[in-house]
C-alpha cells in the first residue's frame, strides 16, 4: 500500500529493527512502572501509603534536565550506566524490603533513588531517532514514536495489573527493569552524534538551552499545551459523572487516545508537501478548534456527537507532539540536545500539575463545559507562543553556545 511506503522505508535504516525494539522498551517502560510500584507497595502496606510511594517517585522525576545537562557534559553511557545500576539496585532493594515488612522510610528513599537515577531513555529515543533520519522520513519516524508513545501508556499499565496478578506482586517491577536494562544498552550501542564527552573548552551558562529566548519561549507554550491537555482528560470524567454514565469516562478517553494515534500515523505517511504544513503552531490551532468542538457537544449533552468530537479533537493530539519534538529538536543548541529535549517533559510535568489543579476547581464551580473552554483558549495560545518563538529564532542572529548563528533554523515537521 501506498499509505505504507514511507513506514517501509524505515526499516531498510541500519540497525532500525534493534532500534525500534529499544523505543517499544521504552515506551512499555513508564505505564508498566508506575501501576507496578503502586501494586508492589499497596500488597504489603495498603494503597495509602503507595500513592505516597508513587508521589515521591513523581518528584525525583524534576531531576531530567540535570542528568540531560550531565550526558551533554560527560557523555551519555558516563551518565546512562551508572544510572542503570543505581536504579536496578535501588529496584531491588525497594523489592526486598516490601517482602521483609522493613521500614517505610527505606521504600520511600529508594522510589526517589530508582527515578532520580533512571536513565532518560524516551529521550535519547528521539535524537536517536533525529541522527538516523533526515528530511521526510524523519517526520515519519517521529510520527512512529508518538504512536509508540500512545500504545505504551495504553498497554503499559495492563500489562503491569497482569503480571501483579497472575505472576508475584514484584513481578511488574521486575519487567519494567529488564526492559530499562535492554533499552539502555541497545540506544548506547547506537553510538549517536551527540553521544561523546564535551571538550572542556566548549562554552557553558547556567541556563543551559533556556538562555536561548526561542528556547523559553517554546518551553512557555509546552505548559499552556500540557495545562490543556490535562484539563481535556479531566473534563471527560467530569462530564461523565455530571451526566450519570461513569463509564463514558474511559470511551472518551479511549476515543481520543485512538484519534491520536491516527493522526499520528497519518502525518507520518502524508506526502511531503502536506506534511511540511503541520508546525507546532499550526498542530496547536487546530487542536484549540477541535477541542472548542468537544466543547460545544458537551454543552449540548449530545453523547454520540461528543464521542466523534472526541475522536476527530484527537486527530490533532499525535501530530501535535510531533510537531514539538521536531521544533525543539530544531531550536536546540547542538551541544545541548539531552538537556534541551529533558525540559520539555519537566516543563510538561508542570503544566499538567498546573492543569490538575485548575481544572479541580473549573470543574466545581463552572462544570466541565467551561473547562473545555478554557483548554481551548489555553492551546490558542500555546500556538501564538510557539509561532512567536520560531518567528523570533529565525529572525535573530543572538549568539548561543553551541549555535551557529548563521544557521537557519527549519520550522517544518522533519
Amino acid at each position: 500500500m501506498k499509505f505504507l511506503s514511507a513506514y517501509r522505508e524505515l526499516f531498510t535504516l541500519p540497525k532500525f529493527g534493534s532500534s525500534l525494539f529499544a523505543a517499544v522498551a521504552g515506551k512499555l517502560k513508564p505505564g508498566i512502572s508506575s501501576v507496578a510500584l503502586l501494586l508492589e507497595v499497596a500488597h504489603f502496606r495498603g494503597f495509602g501509603q503507595a500513592a505516597v510511594v508513587v508521589s515521591v517517585s513523581a518528584l525525583a522525576g524534576a531531576t531530567v534536565p540535570l542528568r540531560g545537562r550531565l550526558m551533554d557534559r560527560q557523555g551519555y553511557a558516563r551518565v546512562m550506566l551508572p544510572g542503570l545500576v543505581a536504579y536496578l539496585g535501588a529496584l531491588l532493594v525497594l523489592v526486598l524490603n516490601e517482602s521483609a515488612h522493613g521500614p517505610f522510610a527505606l521504600t520511600v528513599g529508594c522510589a526517589f533513588v530508582a527515578s532520580a537515577s533512571l536513565p532518560p531513555i524516551y529521550i535519547v529515543t528521539r535524537l536517536m531517532w533525529r541522527a538516523m533520519t533526515t528530511g521526510d522520513l524523519r517526520r515519519t519516524i517521529l510520527s512512529l514514536d508518538a504512536v509508540l508513545t500512545d500504545m505504551g501508556y495504553i498497554l503499559g499499565p495492563t500489562i503491569a495489573a497482569l503480571l501483579v496478578v497472575a505472576v508475584a506482586p514484584w513481578a511488574g517491577l521486575a519487567v519494567s527493569a529488564l526492559l530499562t536494562a535492554g533499552a539502555t544498552l541497545l540506544l548506547l550501542s547506537r553510538k549517536l552524534p551527540h553521544q561523546s564527552r564535551q571538550p572542556q573548552s566548549v562554552e557553558r551558562h547556567w541556563l543551559g538551552p533556556l538562555r536561548d529566548r526561542a528556547v523559553r519561549r517554546t518551553m512557555v507554550s509546552v505548559v499552556a499545551f500540557s495545562v490543556a491537555v490535562r484539563a481535556i482528560e479531566l473534563a471527560f470524567p467530569a462530564w461523565a459523572q455530571q451526566h450519570h454514565a461513569p463509564l463514558m469516562s474511559g470511551v472518551l478517553l479511549s476515543c481520543m487516545s485512538v484519534g491520536s494515534m491516527a493522526g499520528g500515523l497519518a502525518l507520518g505517511a502524508m506526502p511531503a508537501g502536506r506534511s511540511v504544513r503541520a508546525t507546532f503552531p499550526v498542530t496547536l490551532a487546530v487542536l484549540s478548534t477541535g477541542t472548542l468542538l468537544v466543547a460545544a457537544a458537551a454543552g449540548l449533552a449530545w453523547t454520540w456527537g461528543l464521542v466523534v468530537a472526541a475522536a476527530v479533537m484527537g486527530i490533532a493530539v499525535g501530530p501535535s507532539f510531533v510537531a514539538l519534538w521536531a521544533t525543539v529538536g530544531d531550536l536546540s543548541p547542538e551541544n545541548l540536545a539531552a538537556e534541551t529535549q529533558s525540559w520539555i517533559s519537566s516543563f510538561m510535568s508542570l503544566g499538567g500539575s498546573a492543569g490538575a489543579a485548575l481544572s479541580g476547581l473549573v470543574i466545581q464551580s463552572l462544570g466541565p463545559g467551561a473547562l473545555l473552554l478554557i483548554a481551548a483558549v489555553a492551546l490558542a495560545l500555546a500556538s501564538g507562543l510557539a509561532y512567536v518563538a520560531i518567528k523570533s529564532k529565525s529572525a535573530t542572529s543572538e549568539p548561543v553556545p553551541g549555535i551557529d548563528p548563521h544557521r537557519a533554523v527549519s520550522t517544518e515537521v522533519q
